[in-house]
């Protein structure tokens, strides 16, 4: 066990899940608002916390009180793509692309990239799962399930997943932010 000069904090973790953030769009030239909401999920993310170590660096640990080293081998994200409503009362980004929304959410991309300092590599989707309503049935709602195999990544680096478009725009990213 590391010992601990102040608890830095928990990781917020409901089930092994974690919440990464939201963002809003306008398509343009369509003129239609939707929206990205993503989460990081695996068992062992469940009760991890942060404490910092004497010389003032922050550790992360899990609920058996043992240092983690490294992310997990395999980590899921859940993304909810919709156009259903307005979620958030902010300026939302523009997107681009001669497509309507229905069409643009039901055929997202995904890929991870992984920083080691300046370093970084792509890591593409082991699986990707449409959740929701079958995509051949209209509907302005999309939920996926996307699977990556990150191998051996140590914990001070970072992992983002990175939302493209259909027509190779990068909407967003979304960061797992663990340290």
């Amino acid at each position: 066990m590391v010992p601990a000069v102040a608890q830095a904090g928990p990781v917020f973790s409901a089930n092994g899940r974690i919440p990464l953030g939201i963002e809003s769009f306008r398509l343009q030239p369509a003129d239609q608002p939707f929206y990205l909401i993503a989460s990081a999920e695996n068992p062992e993310f469940d009760g991890l916390y942060r404490v910092t170590d004497p010389s003032g660096h922050d550790r992360l640990m899990n609920a058996h009180d043992e240092r983690i080293r490294f992310y997990p081998a395999r980590v899921q994200f859940r993304l909810t793509a919709s156009s259903r409503e307005k979620l958030l009362d902010d300026r939302p980004f523009d997107a681009h692309a001669k497509i309507d929304v229905d069409e643009l959410i039901t055929k997202l991309r995904f890929r991870v990239k992984v920083f080691h300092a300046l370093e970084y590599r792509y890591i593409k989707p082991a699986y990707v799962d449409n959740i929701g309503l079958p995509s051949d049935v209209p509907y302005d709602e999309r939920i996926y399930r996307i699977g990556f195999d990150l191998g051996r990544i140590p914990i001070e680096d970072r992992v983002v997943m990175e939302v493209i478009s259909p027509t190779g725009e990068r909407l967003c990213k979304f960061h797992l932010d663990l340290l």
